[in-house]
């Protein structure tokens, strides 16, 4: 997709199961199953949905999918697509580990952080190694103590040897990564939740990460259980659909396994996506 000077591709980091009531919290099986169909665990498919941006000084990466360091038993239990599926997609793409200018992490969760480092001779290390990393300092702090009611999505794994390896930056707040590109603290899923703001030509895109993860959750109570300030995340989701419909915004969403990049539009308050190729 041309955005503008930038283009914009999703890469997929691999696909998975969640459990259905998980991502959807208080809404009834009843009602999310009509759109999310689950499977005999309760599980639905979710996608990885990473984006590259090829823009004039820059290659940027946002997300990195859940990566290839999962043992055999996460792997079964969240029935995790095999292999190092962001390198791989990456290099369909035609784009390189090396190439890579900046990785932008909207959280560190394992299925979005999972692919920023990989394995070689059993260490952890970077996997874009020309690339400087970006993250929330207070996302980065929460992930280090553990503090989540998820006590197994973070994973040190994944980020510390980022640090280590001296490529980690860290953001008190809202920040310009590159010309063009931004991201926003959102709070919600988590209290240093970023969103990413694309901007080019007069054109914007969005990638929301886990405020709305999927086009089954933009109504206003659909959000997910892991969410730790769901209230926030019902506020910030709504702030951010309206602006899209209104500006007419490229919505990017982070784990619908169909449709990944959508217009907003709205009509009587209620939001509707409409896919874009």
């Amino acid at each position: 997709m041309r955005l503008g000077e930038f283009q914009v591709q999703v890469v997929s980091g691999g696909r998975f199961r969640l459990d259905g009531g998980g991502m959807f919290g208080i809404v009834p099986k009843a009602l999310w199953e009509r759109l999310r169909p689950a499977d005999e665990r309760n599980r639905i498919t979710l996608d990885t949905n990473c984006v590259l941006l090829r823009t004039p000084g820059a290659t940027v990466l946002i997300d990195t999918g859940n990566g290839a360091k999962i043992s055999e038993k996460d792997r079964e239990i969240f029935a995790i697509q095999a292999g190092d599926c962001i390198e791989a997609n990456l290099t369909a793409a035609g784009v390189t580990p090396a190439e890579i200018t900046h990785v932008i992490l909207t959280h560190l969760h394992l299925d979005h952080a999972g692919g920023g480092a990989r394995l070689e001779d059993g260490e952890s290390i970077p996997a874009f190694p020309n690339a400087r990393y970006f993250v929330q300092r207070g996302e980065f702090d929460d992930a280090a103590a553990n503090r989540s009611h998820m006590t197994t999505t973070y994973r040190n794994e994944n980020f510390l040897p980022l640090r280590a390896a001296g490529v980690l930056e860290l953001l008190d707040g809202d920040a310009e990564i590159t010309p063009g590109v931004r991201v926003a603290v959102t709070g919600g899923h988590t209290p240093r939740h970023q969103a990413v703001l694309i901007q080019s030509g007069g054109q914007t895109a969005f990638y929301a990460g886990d405020i709305c993860p999927t086009t089954s959750h933009l109504r206003a109570p659909y959000n997910m259980a892991y969410d730790l300030d769901p209230l926030t995340s019902i506020r910030v989701k709504g702030e951010y659909l309206a602006r899209a419909a209104a500006e007419n915004w490229l919505w990017l969403f982070d784990h619908d396994p169909e449709t990944p990049a959508v217009r907003i539009t709205e009509s009587k308050g209620v939001y509707s996506a409409v896919p874009v190729e």
